[in-house]
């Protein structure tokens, strides 16, 4: 790690190989282009600029938290369970099955619930990045100098007092992505852009690793061209015995069936 001499960001070396869940109809390469920070953010990922931009993780297991995390169980959700399972007198599984019919039913996905099928068409990817400076959004010299340089602007939308790391990894995406576009603008010391930005994982470290996760500009995509500082392979596909995704199932409490 190095604090940039020109921005305050502390810069760190990107990853030999990174991991990603993607639609192979898609590819790993290819997201949702976004638009202005004018735009309506709420449903953008967390470090989106206007442009492209992927996601990827140290390992399979943080890639398939990250993943699936939007169908994780919701304490009030279970809690719900719990307590009609003991009105009816029947097992927490039975009245949780009985539920998911009834969301699926009206065409909506319970909390905890993820069709078998889910899997189908998804492949694990591994993304291998060119050499290149990432900031490090969680150390104190990239906090510091958040602070130093929108400090306005983030008491605007209520960052009342001094960015910290539960801005930075919150879900408000009105913060987050204005986060993303400036440090996306920045140019370092040496001349160059950052690749992205590098974030742990809300859901935290597995096994020995770190939960460190990747936002990647696609800046010569958004150019239209396809040299971007990114290769990645064809991808595998998921069985429903993946000791990755049986992790990250169980760890967010998700069924599938």
């Amino acid at each position: 790690m190095r604090t940039c001499a020109r921005t305050g960001l502390a810069l760190v070396a990107g990853p030999v190989a990174a991991y990603r869940v993607a639609k192979e109809s898609y590819g790993p390469l290819n997201p949702q282009e976004r638009g202005l920070l004018s735009d309506d953010r709420s449903q953008w990922y967390r470090f989106d600029t206007p442009g492209r931009t992927i996601y990827a993780a140290e390992d399979p297991k943080t890639a398939f938290l990250e993943a699936l995390s939007w169908a994780r169980m919701t304490a009030s959700h279970a809690q719900y369970l719990k307590k009609t399972a003991a009105f009816f007198d029947e097992s927490i599984e039975v009245i949780r099955q009985e539920v998911e019919e009834q969301w699926h039913a009206n065409g909506h996905m319970a909390p905890g619930w993820i069709p078998a099928n889910w899997r189908d068409g998804r492949l694990l990817y591994t993304l291998n990045f060119e050499e290149g400076h990432w900031v490090d959004i969680s150390h104190a010299d990239t906090l510091g100098a958040l602070n130093g340089a929108l400090g306005s602007l983030l008491y605007s939308i209520d960052v009342e007092d001094s960015l910290t790391l539960a801005e930075v990894t919150s879900g408000r995406r009105e913060v987050t992505t204005v986060l993303g576009s400036w440090i996306r603008e920045q140019i370092l010391d040496d001349g160059s852009y950052p690749m992205g930005i590098r974030f742990p994982s809300k859901h935290g470290a597995v096994d020995k690793g770190h939960g460190y996760c990747w936002a990647f500009w696609l800046r010569r995509a958004d150019i239209g061209l396809d040299d971007d500082p990114v290769s990645t392979d064809t991808g595998t596909g998921i069985k429903h015995n993946n000791p990755a995704y049986v992790f990250a199932l169980n760890q967010h409490g998700i069924a599938s069936r």
